[in-house]
């Protein structure tokens, strides 16, 4: 499988003015371009929280399947047992499809209080079709939370993924 690099530029993603409607649509328009009306799971990362360079995170995404790198982690969640995959926000591409995503990162708390705030610049496009939705319980909103993902062939993670758009 080849997995899609998608490199744009977001102009409009600057914190001294912050649109996060127009950021949003930046973003939507280059996935909507590639992934039309497929099913998906969206996955927005901040690539300056990881310890590696931006370039080498996006080729370890592309290798693996996925920007869990690290075996094991201090964050890591379980169901039955099993580390869930990945978070992310299913979805039909078509608009408006990463708004709530944005949100999440620079709108509602904790992570809109994080200073300096970075921009979530790597989203990974998932076929929603090769993972299963699991719910947990979110240990900060104390809640059951449905945004939790495992790999239905965990053997072939690579082939879930169909796209990788980088916000240069």
């Amino acid at each position: 499988m080849n997995t899609k690099i998608l490199h744009i530029s977001c102009p409009d993603y600057d914190f001294d003015n912050l649109d996060i409607e127009k950021v949003s649509e930046c973003i939507d328009d280059a996935l909507i371009d590639k992934f039309s009306n497929q099913k998906v799971v969206l996955r927005g990362i901040q690539s300056e929280k990881h310890d590696i360079p931006k370039d080498q995170l996006i080729q370890q995404i592309i290798d693996i399947g996925s920007d869990r790198y690290a075996l094991e982690s201090k964050n890591e969640v379980k169901v039955n047992d099993r580390p869930i995959d990945l978070f992310g926000f299913a979805c039909t591409a078509k608009r408006p499809m990463t708004l709530s995503v944005l949100e999440g990162f620079h709108k509602w708390k904790p992570m809109s209080l994080e200073r300096p705030q970075q921009r979530a610049d790597i989203w990974m496009v998932y076929d929603a079709n090769q993972l299963e939705n699991v719910e947990y319980f979110h240990s900060y909103y104390k809640v059951k939370a449905r945004d939790g993902y495992v790999f239905k062939d965990p053997e072939h993670k690579t082939e879930a993924l169909l796209g990788v758009l980088v916000i240069d």
